[in-house]
């Protein structure tokens, strides 16, 4: 090797070392400021006591914080947090909700970003490059059916084929969905979006409140199949014997919940340290104990390897009025 080969080597090696020093220097001053805070509060969409046992594991790590979740559905939470920051009173230092949702945030002046640079392992789609959102865990969807109601021959193995007319008075719609459709327009593109939903419209479509409500309904033996629902919803309640199953057809829209920090918190180091935690490998694997599947692929569920998914894009936001009001007019005539 010759005396500038080794002169270079030494050089890249003195680089990394120096770089390697100033990120733990940054990592040491971050902890040394959450110390002094000593507190993390977080609010989000997640079941109480998933939301709790996941701030367990974050403060295994950093045992001098006190840590304490709150819960609500998706449109209480949004009502709730936007009611605090125009009153001036943001409790929250990190919200975890969709990333649909976080766009709102983001006009609304309420979420700052903060890169993390765990962020560079997860795929399009599911951290937001500019550092508004991290990817906590995902919702795929997928068409999902009654084992004993439908045969294996008549399972349908597209979303097209949910207008044949064996489907009709078969098969039910969350009467809300307008999240997931506006996604499955957008997969689609307008003119031919509309044109599906407008024959599936005319399947007399059951319209249920609540994803779960659809399950418990469809493993009943109500109807047949759920034009959407949640996969591991699907997953869970096969494990517990009901007769579900989801079909691999895609699209399969994937909402993204996921973790921001806020502008007005108490608490911006600890909050920049439990982003931290949620983007690093040991954060998604912690998201198995919530039985999410986690944002970052190689820690998903068996049941999820190898299918394609379509994650929401947020700036679909912008647009979501206009999409609720065609989704009611075309789904909600005969409510």
């Amino acid at each position: 090797m010759s005396f500038t080969s080794r002169a270079a080597i030494s050089l890249l090696f003195i680089l990394l070392n120096g770089l390697g020093t100033t990120v733990r220097a940054q990592q040491e001053d971050l902890i040394a400021k959450a110390q002094k805070e000593r507190a993390l509060v977080v609010t989000g969409t997640a079941l109480a006591s998933q939301g709790e046992r996941y701030l367990n594991a974050f403060k295994q790590r950093y045992p001098f914080l006190n840590t304490t979740y709150s819960r609500a559905s998706g449109e209480s939470l949004t009502s709730k947090l936007l009611a605090e920051a125009s009153a001036g009173q943001m409790g929250a230092d990190v919200i975890l909700i969709n990333n649909y949702t976080h766009r709102i945030f983001m006009k609304r002046n309420i979420i700052v970003p903060y890169v993390t640079s765990a962020t560079k392992t997860f795929p399009a789609g599911l951290a937001d490059p500019n550092g508004y959102w991290v990817g906590f865990y995902i919702v795929p969807y997928a068409i999902e059916y009654n084992t004993r109601m439908v045969e294996k021959s008549e399972i349908p193995k597209s979303f097209e084929d949910l207008l044949h007319p064996r489907w009709k008075g078969r098969m039910s719609l969350e009467q809300e969905e307008y999240l997931v459709t506006q996604a499955h327009l957008a997969y689609l593109g307008k003119e031919k979006a509309l044109d599906y939903f407008r024959k599936l419209a005319r399947q007399d479509l059951r319209l249920i409140k609540g994803h779960s409500q659809q399950t418990v309904l469809l493993s009943a033996g109500e109807f047949a199949v759920n034009v959407y629902n949640d996969i591991a919803r699907t997953e869970e309640y096969k494990k517990k014997g009901a007769p579900v199953a989801w079909v691999d057809a895609e699209p399969h829209i994937t909402v993204v919940v996921s973790a921001a920090m806020t502008r007005a918190g108490r608490n911006p180091n600890a909050a920049k340290l439990f982003l931290d935690f949620v983007a690093s490998e040991a954060g998604q694997k912690e998201v198995l104990a919530m039985d999410k599947p986690p944002a970052l692929p190689k820690f998903r569920q068996e049941f999820l390897k190898g299918v394609e998914l379509f994650p929401v894009d947020w700036s679909l936001s912008d647009t979501f009025e206009e999409h609720n009001k065609l989704f009611r007019e075309i789904f909600w005539k005969n409510k």
